[in-house]
């Protein structure tokens, strides 16, 4: 977003801590202007207590620190999580500060995410959190069906839907070949929310239904070691050992391949405000199978560049079934087509510079 944005001549950067999940990114330079992927990026260390079940009560000061004294140097804050140190007290002092912010909640007023902690979430936006949402010059929702959900706060708010962008490389890899097996991929966060278990047992029952059927599944992402752990355990336990590659974390050109190079991209997900993952299958010509809780399921619907299904093992194993036939080249096509025409960089920036235009006037 931010190099998309300095294409067009805005001056946008990044401001961050090094927090990467459990641990850090010992990649970043703290404290110190560096580039990433055509963004400046400006990172300071996350401190969390050493207790594990405090691990999400991370705080970043020096982040502060340089909010409290460059801040006013610039004409808007875009704000992107809720819930979170850096993102709740950097709205409270562009308040301060007389300076607008736009907030992307991140699908963090969805129903299932309001639901997990929702004792702590609660009291978050209790304390703060409703005040940082009335507060805002625009909330930024990235489709519809997030905005729809978070209409059950009642915010005044100003809102707009603008989704998220995808790049994919001009020079992309051969697509998959067409003998069998079929392969279906699965690249995202390993988290309960994306319910990989799920499509393991619709595997085990297209197993058990087509016994003589070649397919593949490739899981690529990370997590938690001990929940990645139990699903690796899970696919022994359904005999799928024989047809799983866990591929670790991706990105760059291994994950570009790793797209271009599956017949389909799964993911039957419980909750998904957009979906980048699955929009990053469709720009390398891959379609997707999607469960209705992902948001670009009705694009995708729309568009015939995949599949829409319940996360129900059984409708799931039904669909995999169909999908063992390969998409097509029209489909394939037809998922290339809406990634490029809907979800270019290019065009969302150029709507993202007018609507800061328009609230900094």
């Amino acid at each position: 977003m931010v190099a998309a944005l300095r294409r067009r001549g805005v001056d946008a950067a990044i401001l961050t801590s090094n927090d990467n999940g459990p641990g850090v990114d010992p990649s970043l330079p703290l404290g110190e202007w560096c580039e990433r992927q055509g963004a400046p990026v400006l990172a300071f260390p996350r401190w969390s207590p050493p207790l594990r079940p405090l691990r999400e009560f991370a705080v970043t000061p020096g982040l502060n620190r340089w909010l409290a004294s460059n801040l006013h140097g610039f004409q808007l804050l875009h704000v992107h999580a809720l819930f979170s140190w850096p993102s709740t007290t950097a709205m409270a002092q562009a308040r301060r500060a007389g300076v607008p912010y736009v907030l992307r909640p991140i699908g963090q007023l969805n129903h299932w995410s309001l639901r997990r902690s929702a004792g702590r979430k609660r009291l978050l936006l209790r304390l703060i959190e409703r005040r940082n949402l009335a507060s805002a010059a625009a909330l930024h929702f990235t489709s519809e069906a997030e905005r729809d959900q978070a209409a059950a706060l009642g915010l005044a708010t100003p809102s707009f839907v603008l989704p998220l962008g995808v790049e994919a490389p001009a020079d992309l890899p051969a697509g998959p070949p067409a003998a069998p097996p079929t392969v279906f991929l699965f690249l995202s966060r390993l988290h309960p929310k994306k319910q990989l278990e799920q499509l393991l047992e619709a595997l085990a029952l297209l197993q058990r239904r087509q016994p003589a059927a070649a397919w593949e599944l490739r899981v690529a992402g990370d997590g938690d070691p001990a929940y990645v752990a139990g699903l690796q355990e899970r696919a022994r336990r359904l005999g799928l050992t024989g047809h799983c590659r866990w591929l670790g974390f991706l990105e760059g050109e291994a994950k570009w391949q790793a797209l271009r190079q599956a017949h389909w991209f799964v993911l039957p997900s419980a909750s998904e405000n957009f979906g980048i993952a699955a929009v990053e299958a469709l720009a390398a010509g891959t379609p997707v199978i999607l469960s209705p809780e992902v948001a670009v399921a009705p694009a995708v619907a729309q568009a015939g560049a995949g599949l829409i299904c319940s996360s129900d093992p059984s409708q799931l194993a039904a669909a995999l079934d169909t999908a063992l036939a390969g998409p097509g080249e029209p489909m394939r096509a037809a998922a290339r087509s809406l990634a490029l025409s809907r979800y270019g960089w290019a065009g969302i920036a150029e709507h993202l510079e007018h609507t800061y235009a328009a609230l900094i006037r």
